[in-house]
């Protein structure tokens, strides 16, 4: 039996994204996506929720977003979603929810046309 692991998020970056190498001179980039969620509230009105997700790119594909991604940017990132653990220098433990990339495409929306730009992980 196959199981499937599939996140596509379209959304704008909530922060510019951060870079670092790692031991093994490999790029790893982490930024946030927000998405929004419109509802109508008890009292009739149309509210909107913001949902923050935290990307992680590797090694070229990690490359090309820190290059060409910015604050505000409209990006749709499709990738797994992973868990992980970590302990901080005070020995607290922390649980992380993220999505590791395997494609982002850099969208441009001017008046009537949208505008796309695809990058793949290797």
């Amino acid at each position: 039996m196959q199981y499937l692991n599939k996140v596509m998020l379209l959304g704008h970056l909530a922060s510019d994204p951060e870079s670092k190498k790692t031991e093994n001179n490999h790029t790893l980039t982490k930024f946030s996506v927000a998405t929004n969620k419109s509802f109508t509230n008890q009292n009739g009105e149309k509210e909107d929720r913001a949902q923050f997700h935290r990307i992680v790119a590797w090694r070229g594909l990690g490359d090309i977003c820190a290059k060409h991604l910015t604050k505000g940017s409209l990006v749709l990132v499709e990738g797994e979603l992973t868990y992980r653990n970590y302990e901080d220098k005070e020995g607290k433990s922390h649980f992380i929810t993220e999505i590791n990339a395997s494609k982002v495409i850099f969208l441009k929306i001017k008046k009537n046309e949208i505008e796309m730009t695809s990058a793949e992980a290797e």
